[in-house]
């Protein structure tokens, strides 16, 4: 599996995303988190990536049970981290045209499943307003210790918004040098209005924003707390 591989061939990035892994697991165990969902301000911030990479590592465990969704139905991108081809995706469960189990993708990762997008744009303004949502997360909730949302960037579109109400927390992702401070205060202001819990904020691009402070061709992540997004954003 290609994150799996990458992880394996880049311990910087290990090591990143291990951080960002252990820290939200704590949480989510601490709080009783069992839905998260991973967004963005803006598109092309590393939402997708911070997903598949946080869901490999989180799955490694043998005594845990994770499931990543993919709600991007506009841009999905989940399946090309893993170099998955998807047939039956989680559009079509809300369709009601597959069973969960029929859509559900089970990793090499023994703690791992996949619930991805179906080729092809399915309409997010129908499949979201359904009782077949509420039902299809009640379920994986059942099932999963934790269930990873990968969800449209906030500010393009209203998806984030329909969904956030059923996530116990958010993750915020940003790319150094690229998002912008109204973007981040914008994108926290949405949350804050649908009373959501920012569980934190990732911070990817440090390497090419900030080259003195890492080395090496990778990604940097930062795990910073919900306290410090606050601060940064009255700054």
């Amino acid at each position: 599996m290609k994150t799996l591989e990458r992880l394996r061939q880049d311990w910087l990035l290990a090591t990143e995303i291990s951080k960002l892994e252990s820290r939200l697991w704590s949480l989510a165990r601490r709080d009783g988190l069992e839905t998260v969902m991973i967004t963005s301000a803006v598109r092309g911030e590393g939402k997708s990536t911070t997903v598949a990479y946080l869901a490999t590592s989180m799955g490694l465990f043998p005594d845990r049970k994770v499931v990543a969704v993919d709600f991007d139905f506009r841009i999905p991108a989940v399946n090309g981290h893993f170099g998955l081809e998807v047939e039956n995706g989680v559009d079509r469960v809300l369709a009601g045209e597959r069973a969960l189990d029929e859509a559900l993708i089970h990793t090499e990762i023994g703690g791992l499943d996949l619930l991805l997008c179906t080729p092809g744009g399915a309409d997010p303004s129908l499949l979201l307003h359904t009782s077949e949502l509420r039902g299809l997360l009640k379920e994986l909730r059942s099932r999963y210790d934790l269930v990873l949302l990968d969800t449209p960037a906030i500010l393009p579109v209203p998806d984030s918004t329909v969904l956030m109400p059923f996530a116990d927390g958010v993750v915020l992702t940003a790319m150094a040098g690229w998002s912008t401070e109204p973007q981040l205060k914008r994108a926290q202001e949405i949350c804050r209005g649908l009373d959501a819990t920012i569980l934190g904020l990732v911070v990817g691009n440090v390497q090419e924003a900030a080259p003195e402070y890492v080395g090496g061709n990778y990604h940097y992540y930062g795990y910073h707390d919900g306290r410090a997004v606050e601060r940064d954003a009255k700054d």
